[in-house]
């Protein structure tokens, strides 16, 4: 499996927190490729990026 995203829209919330949304198509060497959305909250608690949340899309 691989994945190719490219970046829809991101927002700096504060210094620590960024809100993203990204297009990601999974591809496959058995099956057909997968679009999807992805919506995500990342906070950066210390030097780390961490995920707070994220919600997935299927594209259909």
């Amino acid at each position: 499996m691989s994945a190719a995203y490219r970046v829809l829209e991101s927002r700096r919330l504060s210094d620590d927190i960024v809100l993203g949304f990204v297009a990601v198509e999974f591809s496959f060497t058995d099956r057909p490729s997968l679009g999807v959305n992805l919506g995500l909250l990342l906070r950066r608690p210390e030097d780390d990026w961490l995920s707070s949340h994220y919600q997935v899309s299927r594209l259909d």
